[in-house]
């Protein structure tokens, strides 16, 4: 059974929660403070943290960064009432899986949980290998050993993904972050780049196995 670790303060939402995902075979472990939380995982082994943002002794984005730095494998969804849009990125930003805007009905939290754990299981089997390898020396990145034809905006970019692979990077992150991107650093542009890269890779975005695109976000590269 699916050990989930919800950090939330709200108790009425607490307990509607573990009812509902008890219900689709989630165990549930509710916590009201961060620090709470914290000792859990030091003794304890959960499948999914799920976060509220506005917690008590630390905020939400904080706990879920110190989360990806110290359990990378542990997917983390946040579930907040808060509805800025820079909190939603910077969410991403720093390792988050999934984002969920209150109040929401309980069976897509439920779809987005058993959607996370089954990637995660997939990422894990032993027998999945990685695809691509990159050399920074000579700016090349390879595809199962063969070198592909990328230009330097497109090396930069891929190199991005798959540095930050599992986590969404924003657009924006990559505008500021690729130099070939320094003076062509509209959405537009990176769009059609990573529509480039997709093509090189025979990578289907209708059906990706390497690059998913967030909505109104960015990138994310899923594969191993």
């Amino acid at each position: 059974m699916p050990r989930i670790l919800m950090v939330e303060d709200d108790a009425q939402i607490t307990e509607l929660l573990e009812t509902y995902l008890g219900r689709y075979g989630l165990e549930v472990m509710s916590v009201d403070r961060p620090s709470v939380a914290l000792d859990k995982l030091r003794v304890e082994q959960y499948d999914l943290a799920l976060l509220d943002l506005g917690l008590p002794e630390m905020d939400g984005l904080e706990l879920c960064k110190l989360l990806k730095k110290q359990y990378p494998q542990m997917p983390v969804i946040i579930s907040t009432a808060r509805h800025d849009v820079s909190d939603k990125v910077v969410a991403f930003e720093i390792g988050a899986d999934d984002y969920i805007a209150k109040p929401y009905d309980p069976r897509e939290l439920v779809a987005r949980i058993q959607m996370i754990l089954k990637r995660y299981s997939q990422l894990s089997s032993p027998e999945e290998a990685s695809v691509f390898a990159v050399d920074p020396v000579k700016m090349q990145i390879t595809q199962e050993g063969q070198v592909l034809d990328l230009t330097q905006a497109e090396y930069e970019i891929f190199a991005l993904l798959l540095q930050k692979r599992h986590q969404v990077v924003s657009r924006e992150f990559i505008a500021g972050s690729v130099d070939a991107m320094r003076w062509e650093s509209s959405d537009r542009s990176i769009d059609v780049i990573v529509s480039r890269i997709r093509h090189k890779i025979g990578d289907d975005p209708k059906d990706p196995r390497y690059i998913r695109s967030v909505r109104g976000v960015g990138y994310k590269y899923i594969g191993a």
